[in-house]
């Protein structure tokens, strides 16, 4: 038996946001997991025995990777492919244990919930013209930011009173009411009136301030990056908008424009424009990121010594934070959602568990069947019943009903895109032998018409 640090059965509370943001609240737990302040060191043997070794990780990202292989694994799931591209041409391929199948990708199984899953579809169709969205990695890699951000925010979009509720927590001196959620969103891509590139947002919150003033709030997500990736080709609209926005105290300074800086500072300025041309009153720029990724509170910190006004005290000034991603599941655990938050922290975030087998306990056996996610509400209207889709019946399961089901709705999407595709192989089959044996009954020399 594995001796876990912290038992997958125990009931874990959250503690509310401490008023700084920034500061991570973590599981009401004792003992060395429950204190960590840095990711549990992996070897090699351990990550290679889950499929999840990858030479230039960093610490973080090597974790994460196997917390994401074991995820996998409990949902009764296997690897996904990993292909290596070499410098020759030549490829290899190899399993990947924080990566899904194709089967599983398309019947979502990289999103928490059904409702998650329907959203996220809506949204890549409905997507702005010129977006980004790397849909196979949203759908396949368990380690995409992206993924991250879907099913820690769609619950919000999908319940107005919800983001409400945890943005005030988080921003109480900003915002008041959450009006709108929206995903990779820009203002103007490849325009010249703004940065004349593909710039665009994670999320976009469209609020209004206490002061009953109309703004944003413009989240940037991270979550394994260590802000070592190549850096936007420099171009003179980026200079031009670093000087027009004033936000910085020396908008040409180099640390601006390398590589863990430029996108924040791209992605400031682009929001100050939004500002400047009348799109809204103020705004707010918030970088997240796991509280155990020290690259995102470095880049936070080398970013905000450039600032003149970090906190954003001048009206028409877009403001900084940085905010851990435990401290939003803080705040939806205060607001009411704390099944949600412990979800996606086990999913996320459970580095406990990664150092329960790093510390050398035995892994625990496959599950007999999935382990269950979450089942959210339904969103309430303005007049505070449930949204059902039409022809639709209300379920409201107690919450421990809803503890003992087994991810039947995933479970569902995914053996229906298996009976799909073996019922094409047998199709296939069956038209093959019936070919074969027409070839076969042709005598030599008799004329085929």
């Amino acid at each position: 038996m594995r001796k876990s640090i912290l038992p997958r059965d125990v009931a874990v509370t959250w503690t509310s946001p401490s008023p700084d943001p920034s500061s991570s609240p973590t599981p009401q737990q004792t003992g060395p997991a429950a204190s960590l302040i840095i990711a549990p060191l992996c070897p090699p043997t351990l990550l290679k025995g889950h499929a999840a070794f990858i030479a230039t990780d960093s610490r973080f990202a090597a974790a994460s990777r196997l917390l994401a292989s074991a995820w996998r694994n409990d949902q009764g799931l296997p690897a996904g492919v990993h292909i290596s591209r070499f410098q020759d041409g030549r490829t290899r391929r190899s399993r990947a244990g924080w990566r899904l199948r194709p089967d599983a990708a398309r019947a979502g199984v990289a999103f928490l919930n059904s409702a998650i899953a329907r959203f996220v579809h809506q949204a890549l169709v409905l997507r702005e013209p010129g977006s980004l969205w790397d849909e196979t990695k949203i759908r396949s890699n368990l380690l995409s930011s992206q993924n991250l951000c879907l099913n820690l925010c769609v619950p919000l979009a999908l319940d107005l009173d919800l983001a409400t509720a945890v943005w005030r927590r988080l921003l109480p001196d900003f915002v008041h009411t959450v009006t709108n959620l929206r995903f990779e969103s820009s203002p103007g891509r490849n325009d010249p009136l703004w940065l004349e590139d593909g710039t665009a947002f994670d999320a976009v919150l469209d609020v209004i301030t206490p002061d009953g003033v109309v703004a944003f709030v413009i989240i940037e997500l991270k979550y394994i990056e260590n802000f070592s990736g190549p850096a936007a080709t420099s171009r003179p609209r980026y200079q031009a908008a670093a000087h027009a926005a004033d936000l910085f105290i020396d908008p040409d300074a180099p640390e601006l424009y390398r590589v863990g800086v430029e996108q924040l500072r791209r992605e400031h300025c682009l929001a100050q424009l939004m500002i400047q041309r009348g799109l809204a009153a103020r705004g707010r720029f918030v970088l997240v990121g796991p509280r155990l990724n020290p690259r995102v509170a470095a880049a936070a910190q080398a970013y905000s010594a450039h600032l003149i006004d970090p906190a954003g005290l001048a009206e028409q000034r877009v403001g900084f934070n940085h905010i851990t991603v435990e401290a939003i599941l803080a705040a939806l655990s205060a607001a009411g959602a704390g099944e949600h938050a412990l979800v996606l922290h086990r999913r996320f975030l459970d580095l406990e568990r990664v150092a329960a087998l790093a510390l050398g306990d035995d892994s625990p056996a496959p599950p007999a069947a999935p382990a269950p996610l979450l089942r959210l509400p339904p969103p309430t209207s303005p007049d505070g019943a449930p949204n059902e889709p039409d022809g639709a019946t209300p379920t409201a399961a107690p919450t421990s009903s809803r503890a003992r089901q087994r991810h039947a709705d995933v479970g569902q999407r995914l053996a229906s895109s298996q009976q799909r595709r073996a019922a094409q192989r047998t199709k296939r089959s069956t038209t093959a032998r019936r070919s074969r044996r027409r070839r076969s009954s042709i005598q030599p020399g008799t004329e085929v018409r």
